[in-house]
């Protein structure tokens, strides 16, 4: 299951995923897509987040991003010590992922055997980001069952969302307002 995680980074790193702040990720999620003729709207869920709770997943979301990042960094590094393109383990990975016998698969041998030695390497570089990110979660005073909670609701509710995103931009504010010279 982690391999596949793993693919979908490398695989959004292939297609020009911006990976540079945050804020994407709520500013995405929050934009409002008036629904389809048809189509029925997002369900809501319903929990409460105080603000305190709120600002606590901010910290352990930047906290766990910035964990993210470095790991795929990591990923990408063992990559290029393999000689493998990216679209090449993530073609590679989605067609194990999807049952091809791998004898079967668009690659040379060469190919499948760096494809090999990075999964290796990837899955202990995704173990201890695992880890790492729960670890900063909780050291954050958040419980991760309540993170991940907060996460989905989130995504789900828009009020939430706005709520998110406005405490989100009120941070970068004040810490552009504290890096200004002469104020």
């Amino acid at each position: 299951m982690s391999n596949y995680i793993f693919t979908v980074v490398l695989m959004l790193l292939v297609i020009g995923c911006q990976s540079e702040a945050p804020e994407s990720d709520l500013s995405e999620n929050s934009q409002q897509q008036p629904p389809m003729n048809g189509q029925m709207q997002q369900p809501q869920m319903d929990i409460d987040v105080s603000e305190e709770e709120l600002e606590l997943f901010l910290d352990a979301s930047e906290r766990a991003r910035s964990l993210q990042m470095d790991a795929e960094q990591e990923m990408l590094a063992v990559l290029e010590e393999e000689g493998l393109e990216v679209e090449t383990y993530s073609t590679i990975a989605q067609s194990l992922q999807m049952g091809q016998p791998a004898d079967s698969i668009d690659a040379s041998a060469e190919d499948m055997a760096r494809y090999e030695n990075a999964s290796v390497q990837i899955e202990e570089i995704g173990s201890a980001m695992d880890q790492d990110v729960t670890s900063a979660i909780e050291d954050e005073g958040m419980e991760m069952e309540r993170f991940q909670e907060i996460n989905m609701a989130i995504q789900m509710d828009p009020q939430l969302q706005q709520r998110a995103q406005a405490l989100f931009q009120q941070r970068q504010g004040d810490n552009m307002m504290q890096q200004q010279p002469g104020q």
